[in-house]
């Protein structure tokens, strides 16, 4: 049993601190799945009563049931994921893990969630903020190139115009790290005060405002890095999601159904 597979149903489920614990085991599943619970309980600063709690949630039998799956997945990542040349330094094995780990808690639902979303011929509005918002940028660019209608606003009166733009089933697609930029959030409830848009969102695992705001939301792992005051944590999981969905929409041949040719 694949445990990306098994929890990507529960996730939705789980409290903020339990959203830890899945995060810990994420980022340290080749030590964790050698674990056993009161082990996993200290390293997470919490009761083994709520590490059962939040297996079964997950919707395992167990902790019995947790680990299998845990050592299944591992040998899998092993064999099939990366070549042995990556893991040779500390953190291009971080680097890389996140990446993997982030693409791989978005489930078949969710990609296909949000092509329904494109299918109703929409338009895109892409907010981000700091290096968050290059990422916006790159999508801006892939999804143009597919012929969506879509807006990359940048200042705050673009923004507030963007807003006069908007109708019901557009996409508001919000590129935020933290999940708690507040003009973002305002921008959200603002043009929800106007019309019904779409709010997809890319944010870091932790439970965050604009997560909860919502419709669709994918999260990333990934290290957080600070240098002189500056956040310059790496933004590439961020870009794989987008590449992701981006990809999703091409046929074998490389032509999206959506666009004319």
């Amino acid at each position: 049993m694949d445990f990306f597979d098994q929890c990507n149903p529960h996730l939705s489920s789980l409290s903020e601190s339990e959203r830890h614990i899945f995060e810990y085991v994420v980022k340290n599943i080749q030590a964790v799945n050698t674990m056993n619970i009161r082990a996993l309980a200290k390293e997470c600063y919490v009761s083994t009563t709520t590490v059962l709690r939040f297996v079964k949630k997950l919707g395992f039998q167990g902790y019995r049931e947790f680990g299998e799956s845990l050592r299944f997945t591992c040998s899998h990542l092993q064999k099939n994921e990366l070549p042995e040349v990556f893991w040779k330094r500390v953190y291009s094995e971080e680097y890389l893990k996140n990446i993997i780990e982030s693409v791989r808690v978005v489930s078949q639902e969710q990609i296909i969630q949000f092509i329904e979303y494109l299918s109703k011929e929409p338009t895109i509005f892409f907010y981000g903020r700091g290096l968050s918002r290059e990422a916006a940028h790159y999508a801006y660019r892939l999804f143009s190139s597919l012929g969506y209608r879509c807006f990359y606003p940048v200042e705050s009166y673009e923004k507030q115009i963007s807003l006069l733009q908007m109708r019901d089933g557009d996409i508001i697609f919000s590129f935020s790290l933290s999940g708690q930029e507040q003009e973002t959030i305002e921008l959200i409830e603002q043009a929800r005060l106007r019309c019904n848009p779409h709010i997809v969102s890319i944010t870091q695992a932790d439970n965050n405002v604009i997560q909860n705001l919502s419709d669709l939301n994918f999260y990333v792992f990934t290290d957080k890095v600070w240098h002189n005051g500056l956040d310059l944590t790496s933004r590439i999981s961020m870009i794989a999601i987008v590449e992701m969905l981006f990809y999703s929409l091409l046929t074998p041949d490389g032509v999206t159904p959506y666009t004319e040719m």
